[in-house]
């Protein structure tokens, strides 16, 4: 049917975008927070010991303008290609009615993958750029919002969402099934990772072995330290006092469970006789006039002083941005 082909051009590229947004982006970006020259706090290599120099995979197509392909690239490519034909095969079954679905292996095909990835890989790199930002302006918007109304929005988002999503097919993981695709997205998927950061690839027997030891613990610690979260994130929502969170210390193994009660932060004292927490913040806004994207240094120190409500007497010591100190009045005297 027509809608099968929709649906598998659509997955297709779902699984593409993840492959450059897994393997490519998030590379690129812990690269740039951490160049692989740069130092820790101590003045020590940060890529050192059990650190390994990650590096950003991308599918380069055979016939592309660029230096010619490397053979260690041809892997890389196959690589890529095996985690997209997976990826995308799971995301249609999910999709589909189980009539359609039930085919399984016949869904996508890998000469599909590879045929869908040499038309979006250069597409995909160039955009690369123009999202990173729109992303950035987002979170920056995200900012000056109070943190329980991004909950909230993203709560009622994500429930706005579910309710236009078809029917999902829930898929159970099975390793011992080599039909079902499970253990050759989760082999495709870990061997891109152990090829960026120079680790020996596993092969599905040993990806098998590996998995019916960790789904066992998935299914007990994780599901158990998850809904104890939800609890206490449920308990933030509805605005209860500090008495009623708690603190779990869960041991499966003895079997051990604990709860104790929160303390609460510590009260630092602060100008004109007032206190604050680590918790507390001032959000300073732009308006029309003066934009935050052109706010000055001091510009910026005098909406701080005012916010908080400090006189003339006081004055700002430091202010620093992560790592990176940004004025300090020792200096500016």
């Amino acid at each position: 049917p027509e809608y099968v082909q929709a649906v598998k051009i659509v997955c297709l590229n779902w699984a593409i975008f993840q492959a450059h947004r897994l393997f490519f982006v998030a590379m690129e970006e812990l690269l740039q927070k951490h160049p692989v020259d740069s130092v820790d706090e101590d003045g020590a290599p940060f890529w050192s010991g059990t650190r390994r120099v990650p590096k950003p995979l991308r599918f380069i197509p055979l016939d592309s303008n660029e230096d010619e392909v490397s053979a260690q690239q041809i892997i890389i490519n196959e690589r890529i290609a095996q985690f997209v034909h997976s990826a995308a095969r799971l995301r249609m079954e999910s999709f589909l009615p189980v009539a359609e679905s039930s085919e399984g292996q016949s869904l996508v095909s890998l000469e599909e993958a590879l045929s869908a990835l040499e038309e979006q890989a250069l597409l995909l790199y160039k955009k690369g750029n123009t999202k990173k930002s729109s992303s950035d302006s987002s979170e920056e918007n995200e900012g000056e919002k109070d943190p329980e109304s991004i909950v909230l929005e993203k709560l009622n988002g994500a429930k706005t969402g579910a309710s236009l999503l078809p029917e999902l097919n829930l898929a159970d993981f099975e390793k011992d099934d080599e039909s079902n695709g499970h253990v050759a997205f989760v082999t495709a998927a870990s061997n891109l990772r152990a090829i960026a950061y120079g680790i020996v690839p596993a092969d599905a027997m040993e990806t098998r072995r590996v998995a019916g030891r960790i789904v066992p613990a998935m299914i007990t610690t994780t599901a158990l330290v998850s809904s104890l979260s939800c609890l206490e994130l449920v308990k933030v929502l509805k605005g209860l006092p500090l008495k009623l969170h708690r603190n779990a210390f869960v041991n499966l193994a003895l079997p051990f469970f604990a709860f104790t009660a929160p303390l609460p932060a510590e009260e630092i004292a602060g100008v004109n006789g007032k206190t604050h927490t680590i918790w507390d913040r001032i959000v300073i806004k732009g308006s029309s006039k003066s934009p935050v994207e052109s706010m000055t240094l001091r510009k910026f120190l005098s909406k701080v002083q005012k916010k908080a409500s400090c006189g003339d007497e006081f004055e700002i010591a430091n202010l620093s941005f992560g790592p990176f100190m940004i004025y300090a009045n020792f200096l500016h005297s």
